[in-house]
């Protein structure tokens, strides 16, 4: 039996809602990494919030991306 989440559209918007915060996080690492290089001043905190925000919206991103019907049990 199909449930919501199984259905083929309900799983492919999941799959790119999972891309996109998979690539926000990404964009998010990057600018810190730069903004640190480019800075003569590196604040901690703000690079420690942006750390941890990306590893969230990381882990969101995992979570939320279905596993192929292959990886299922």
């Amino acid at each position: 039996m199909e449930t919501a989440a199984d259905k083929p559209n309900n799983r492919e918007r999941r799959k790119e809602v999972g891309k996109v915060f998979f690539d926000l996080s990404k964009y998010l690492l990057t600018t810190v990494a730069i903004g640190s290089l480019i800075a003569k001043e590196v604040n901690a905190l703000t690079t420690a919030v942006a750390a941890i925000s990306s590893f969230m919206l990381m882990a969101l991103a995992y979570y939320i991306t279905p596993l192929d019907k292959e990886d299922t049990i």
